[in-house]
């Protein structure tokens, strides 16, 4: 239960239960045919992975055809709903929170998401996003499930959250909405110069006439995950990534630890997905454990960015591996290491590496800034509202 200090008193603020100042809460549902009926292009069906604390990643967004809509009409989002996740096993995806800062057009959200839209006359739509993440914990105390945590419509809508004056939400909206401008800005610098690195990678490979096999080219390490009484989420031992799951834009997210570690990565080695899906690739920030869900990958020919684009932009290299698995698509350490690889030991000598290096170097400073400017925001946000 949410409570107030005197100063908070004092100041005007009051306790609001989420049903009261809202005017929708309510999740979605998975069209019929599940995974099976996404396609490449058409409405968007934002799902839990998509979903993550303070931010919307829709880079692996779901799609499904205009005629499988008509039940989600209900749940279209719109600018200014916050997204919360309410289904999650181990407080994985459970409860984390993000606001839909611009209109996204035809979306709608699957039965793990549930849309909080605010009474504007009532509640800043920043401010009670960032009060939902303030009391993320105090949320999850309130799931229940015997194999997978829940947050129920009636546990939402009785969820109080301290609420000061509209005048005072938009000041510490505001506060708080500058830096979210500042890490989306980055953002889509990041992704421009991601772009431009794909854009010279293609036009460097038009002049490769020959492949190599990825095992002369490179050191790889299949991952083998540690026994599960080793692992732990508060930094003791070294960082472990189980597979795609993990991954981020460019870099992992941190989230486990193991205290005996398998299979490592180096700093900057490729990770790669070696199961379905095959080839989603990251790189490593620091020395890493690797799970069986990923191999990683180090250039012996000095070419290491010059590889990470050119795997990154030829996907086709993997793609008679899609569905050899038994359950799922994968591939070993065999097929892997012979891969055919367009390879050029101009790459060096032409600048290709070094500009794709000045590229990866900007991205990892406007990553790291962003990393900075998160853990600024969500200290203010416990400051200024928790």
């Amino acid at each position: 239960m949410a409570v107030l200090s005197d100063a908070q008193r004092d100041a005007g603020w009051t306790i609001a239960k989420l049903g009261d100042i809202t005017t929708k809460i309510g999740s979605g549902s998975t069209p019929r045919g599940g995974k099976s009926s996404y396609v490449d292009e058409g409405p968007m069906v934002i799902r839990s992975q998509n979903v993550l604390d303070n931010e919307l990643d829709l880079s692996d967004v779901a799609h499904v055809p205009e005629e499988l809509t008509a039940k989600l009409k209900s749940v279209l989002v719109q600018k200014g709903d916050t997204l919360l996740n309410i289904t999650g096993s181990g407080n994985t995806t459970i409860g984390r929170s993000a606001l839909v800062n611009e209109d996204l057009g035809e979306a709608y959200v699957n039965q793990h998401v549930c849309i909080i839209r605010p009474n504007k006359s009532l509640v800043n739509e920043i401010f009670l996003q960032k009060s939902i993440f303030a009391f993320k914990d105090e949320l999850l105390g309130l799931s229940y499930g015997s194999t997978r945590d829940a947050l129920t419509k009636g546990i939402i809508e009785s969820f109080e959250i301290p609420l000061p004056p509209l005048k005072e939400q938009e000041r510490i909206a505001g506060i708080l909405g500058s830096l979210d401008d500042k890490i989306e800005a980055n953002t889509r610098l990041i992704q421009t110069l991601d772009s431009l690195g794909e854009a010279a990678t293609r036009m460097y490979l038009k002049s490769v006439q020959k492949t190599q096999k990825l095992n002369d080219i490179a050191h790889i390490v299949m991952g083998q995950s540690p026994k599960g009484e080793t692992l732990n989420t508060e930094g003791s031992g070294v960082l472990f990534f189980q597979g795609k799951k993990d991954f981020g834009f460019r870099y992992p997210t941190p989230r486990t630890y193991t205290t005996a570690a398998t299979r490592m990565a180096e700093p900057l080695d490729i990770l790669f997905s070696v199961r379905a899906p095959i080839g989603a690739l990251n790189r490593s920030v620091e020395a890493c454990c690797v799970g069986r869900g990923l191999a990683a990958i180090r250039s012996s020919c000095g070419q290491e960015n010059t590889l990470f684009y050119t795997l990154k932009t030829n996907p086709n290299l993997w793609e008679k591996f899609e569905g050899e698995g038994t359950i799922f698509s994968a591939i070993n350490k065999k097929g892997l290491s012979e891969l055919d690889i367009p390879f050029s030991e101009t790459a060096i000598s032409n600048g290709v590496e070094d500009f794709l290096t000045s590229v990866e170097q900007e991205i990892f400073s406007l990553e790291q800034e962003n990393l900075q400017l998160a853990e600024t925001r969500d200290a203010l946000i416990k400051r200024l509202i928790g």
